[in-house]
């Protein structure tokens, strides 16, 4: 047995954890690292990846002592180092060995400590790592290290963070000398591309693998709508299916011991847990996600592993191997979108060694159905999607020559020799290297000195300013005015589009109000309604193009035993292909449909996220030249949605799309990214990694145009359209499409709207988007709105008085002056009635006394009709009066506009740009 290789203080500590018999994985990986060997061990969580590794490591630092940082244990995640620290104290406590964790949150005495008496082993971040380079004592120390452990290495691989890391561990082996590098990984498509990575240019690593399909039992379920469901989905403001979808979710959580659900975007995660809350307040369930404060996180994490929560909904924040417990069982709430998602995520639960992992997907409509059952069958099969390493990030380039230059000059042939040994930039060639530091030195970060460089006053700002390659958005702290705590952070674009006085929103799966927004922070109280889900940066999960291709092949028929599904998911299913099939051609993986609608085109295409998107950017540029008008365009990994200026021949759309030729396709999608929106924020964050824009520059304030034109031609253009091509397109798979479209290995075939592209028009990512307004919807928006307080204002007095929908009449008078021209106005606007008795007023002053009187015409002639409207969320005078002119006796029509309203109202604020 291989633990009897290890000394026996380990195997004393071992005994004492009730540790007995290593996994496969250890008894694989133990050896090859007592022999000294690089190793990456690649398994899923609980399968004891950081016994294998640290294990053989400990043996090492107690057999072999010296002074100084001996280990670096390396993770992405400060919540990954707080669990580490614990983890390793347990076995540095008993060997004699000091442990210690670095990283923003550690205080300055910590810090001090760690400088003068080192200890043998530190865990940090890469972000931290970079900042003791700057040291002298630190880097003293470093100079000690013999081994370098990189959790969840995968992780880091394959962004700008990883580029980072891989420069970091070679200017650490510039101090220390060569050292044993072990990495730990979850389960990926590519073990020979994270082990060149982990490696860098010229040394070996040995992979282990652990199997993991045999493990895991994992079906997709899809809750069938019962009566009760409809009649919820009223008071929570949702859609009957989607309600029957937490109902099941609901039981699975009460049927188990504990339960993480995971869901795709913050969003989402918020959206469930505030209507759970609302449903049921007895339902132990909590949210967690990277938005919320720290404190908040581990309050979730601590009530989660004590038991005193039943169910914890999370994003990929609790995707990585931090301890939260006994977990028995995991949901995933729709299609994870990518196999390594699913196994790393349903591989929570049972995260113990020797447990078997159980778990399902809830699908809320056929195509996450036939997406989910294709994710499950791929991930039992062990095919994953491969990662695969950017090469010559220029970003990570320019900030790694100024952070060489932290410690003094640098010779220009040294930089460049120990950049080519991290496996990122292996390639890199020399006229790059060059180009990106004669960039840096016009910005002023570094001097160039003949064939040395230093850094200067402004590059030392510039490092501190940019430690992290993670991109930057402003966010605001979110802090509860009752109990003063921070609950959270927003995205700036979520403040400026929606946050105002008495506006409500979700975080932490409650409903809060803001009482004052100030310049870095909303106070807010909690309020017991549905408020808007915020929208953070960085959500959407591409569909691969193999998933997607798959699910075009079921389309075209399947075998039920090839996939795990219940009886109703797949009864769904097949209704759907079977409306399809009765009247339209079946879009697949070998056929695009384009349907033409009323000024609309929906190309069905079974492509994924990133080839879709690709095409879709080259067909509305090439259509709108054509057709002498803008064409709007939206996707999703199996269909291009063209909003059209007028209505178009179906030729037209099949001529302009045949006329893209593969030899053009990156020539041409480089031209459109030139000016898109894409490359807007793609800009301005690689403008800030160059010091050529402040970090705390205002977007909204940077001259984009100038900016452009400043860096036409240079390596921050280069890297800012690369960064797009990389991050959001897939130009190699189109290519492959464009050819086998050209060649007629993929048929096109022209049809009305089917049942398939009207799919990808009702479907709709946010929760508080019902897809049928029925009638027991309708209701609860009338309760909802016939409740809702409004200041009425008068026009001619300028007296206020509160008044609900409900208690109004079909007329509204003044009760003060007997005035007709009455405002109804809601919390956050009340005081621009002040605004009639003011003399001299400000252009958008005149603006607010319009809307004003228009507000007053729409209740003289409306009543409590006009109430109603002004009563829903984000509605104005102007979109009250669209609503208003119809005609129609009819309530319904009237509740159905105020919702479809208050929808776009919703998506408008999501969706800001």
């Amino acid at each position: 047995m291989v633990f009897e290789l290890l000394d026996p203080r380990i195997l004393k500590v071992l005994e004492d954890k009730d540790i007995r018999e290593p996994t496969g994985a250890q008894s694989e990986a133990i050896p090859l690292v007592l022999a000294g060997e690089n190793v990456l061990l690649v398994a899923p969580t609980g399968i004891g990846k950081t016994e294998a590794a640290m294990l053989p490591l400990l043996h090492k630092l107690i057999t072999t002592p010296r002074k100084g940082i001996q280990l670096l244990y390396i993770t992405p995640l400060r919540a990954l180092n707080r669990d580490m620290l614990r983890r390793l104290e347990e076995f540095g406590d008993a060997l004699g060995l000091r442990v210690a964790v670095r990283h923003g949150d550690t205080s300055q005495s910590e810090r001090q400590r760690q400088s003068k008496h080192a200890p043998d082993i530190l865990i940090t971040t890469p972000e931290t790592l970079q900042v003791m380079f700057t040291g002298k004592n630190l880097r003293a120390h470093l100079s000690n290290v013999r081994f370098v452990v990189v959790d969840e290495v995968h992780e880091l691989a394959n962004d700008e963070r990883g580029a980072q890391l891989a420069v970091a561990l070679e200017r650490v082996a510039e101090l220390a000398g060569e050292f044993q590098r072990i990495g730990l990984s979850a389960t990926v498509g590519s073990h020979q591309e994270v082990a060149a990575f982990l490696g860098g240019v010229g040394r070996k690593v040995r992979i282990v693998r652990a199997s993991v399909a045999k493990e895991m039992r994992i079906t997709v379920q899809f809750p069938e709508v019962q009566e009760g469901d409809r009649d919820l989905a009223g008071t929570l403001q949702s859609d009957p299916q989607l309600i029957a979808c937490m109902r099941r979710a609901k039981e699975l959580i009460e049927g188990h011991r504990s339960t993480l659900m995971f869901v795709n975007t913050r969003d989402t995660a918020e959206a469930l847990a505030a209507r759970y809350h609302i449903w049921d307040e007895g339902f132990k369930i909590g949210v967690h996600h990277g938005s919320l404060s720290k404190e908040t996180r581990m309050e979730m994490e601590d009530d989660f592993k004590s038991e005193r929560l039943k169910g914890l909904i999370c994003t990929s924040s609790l995707e990585l191997g931090i301890d939260i417990g006994s977990s028995d069982f995991a949901i995933q709430y729709n299609s994870p979108r990518q196999v390594v998602r699913l196994v790393q995520r349903i591989g929570r639960a049972g995260h113990r060694v020797g447990r078997r992992t159980e778990g399902a997907i809830i699908a809320s409509t056929p195509d996450e159905i036939a997406e989910s059952l294709v994710v499950t069958r791929l991930a039992l099969a062990e095919r994953y999607e491969p990662l695969v390493v950017r090469k010559d990030p220029l970003t990570v380039l320019a900030n790694q020559l100024v952070a060489m230059a932290s410690a003094g000059p640098v010779p220009v042939e040294k930089a460049y020799a120990l950049v080519r040994r991290a496996y990122p930039f292996r390639e890199l060639p020399r006229q790059r290297f060059d180009a990106v530091l004669e960039q840096i030195a016009e910005i002023g970060l570094v001097f160039v000195d003949g064939d040395v460089y230093k850094r200067s006053g402004r590059g030392r700002k510039y490092f501190y300013d940019n430690i992290s390659m993670i991109p930057d958005e402003r966010t605001f702290r979110i802090r509860d005015i009752g109990t003063r705590k921070i609950v959270g952070t927003l995205d700036e674009s979520f403040v400026i589009s929606f946050a105002e006085p008495y506006a409500t929103f979700i975080t932490r799966g409650r409903s809060w109000r803001i009482v004052e927004v100030m310049d870095d922070e909303l106070l807010v109280e909690q309020v017991k309604e549905i408020g808007s889900i915020p929208s953070w940066s960085g959500e959407d999960i591409p569909v691969p193009f193999e998933v997607a291709q798959e699910v075009g092949r079921m389309r075209g028929g399947y075998d039920r035993k090839d996939y795990r599904g219940d009886a109703a998911a797949f009864k769904a299913l097949d209704d759907y292909l079977g409306e399809q099939g009765r009247g339209f051609p079946m879009p697949t993986d070998r056929r695009i449909t384009i349907e033409m609608g009323k000024r609309l085109a929906i190309l069905n295409m079974c492509f994924g996220s990133k080839v879709n998107e690709t095409i879709a950017k080259m067909l509305s540029v090439l259509l709108s030249a054509r057709l002498g008008e803008s064409v709007a365009v939206t996707t999703d990994p199996y269909r291009v949605i063209l909003d059209l200026p007028r209505d178009v021949a179906p030729a037209t759309i099949v001529e302009t799309l045949r006329s893209i030729s593969a030899s053009t396709v990156e020539g041409l999608i480089r031209l459109v990214m030139k000016n898109s929106s894409h490359t807007r924020w793609r800009f301005v964050f690689v403008a800030k990694k160059f010091g050529a824009v402040e970090k705390d520059a205002d977007y909204r304030n940077v001259g984009f145009a100038r900016l452009v034109e400043a860096y036409e031609s240079t390596p921050l253009m280069q890297e800012a359209i690369d960064k797009v091509l990389w991050e959001d397109f897939d130009v190699a798979r189109t290519v492959e499409v464009v050819r086998a479209i050209g060649a007629g290995e993929i048929d096109i075939a022209l049809c009305g709207v089917s049942p398939i592209g009207r799919a990808g028009l009702t479907q709709s990512k946010e929760l508080i988007t019902p897809q049928r307004a029925d009638h027991s919807i309708l209701m609860a928006l009338k309760r909802r709105l016939e409740e809702e307080s409004l200041y009425m204002s008068c026009l001619n007095c300028g007296v206020q008085w509160r008044m609900r929908p409900k208690d109004a009449g079909k007329r509204v008078l003044c009760p003060n002056c007997g005035g007709q021209m009455i405002a109804a106005l809601n919390g956050y606007n009340r005081d621009t009635i002040k605004l009639i008795r003011k003399k001299a007023l400000s252009e958008e002053e005149e603006k607010e006394v319009r809307r004003l009187y228009k507000n007053a015409s729409l209740v003289q002639s409306n009543g409590r009709r006009a109430l109603l409207a002004f009563a829903g969320r984000g509605i104005g005078a102007d979109t009250a009066a669209r609503i208003l002119s119809s005609f129609s006796e009819d309530e319904e029509d009237l509740l159905r506009d105020i919702l479809n309203a208050e929808i776009t109202y919703a998506r408008t604020k999501r969706f800001w740009d």
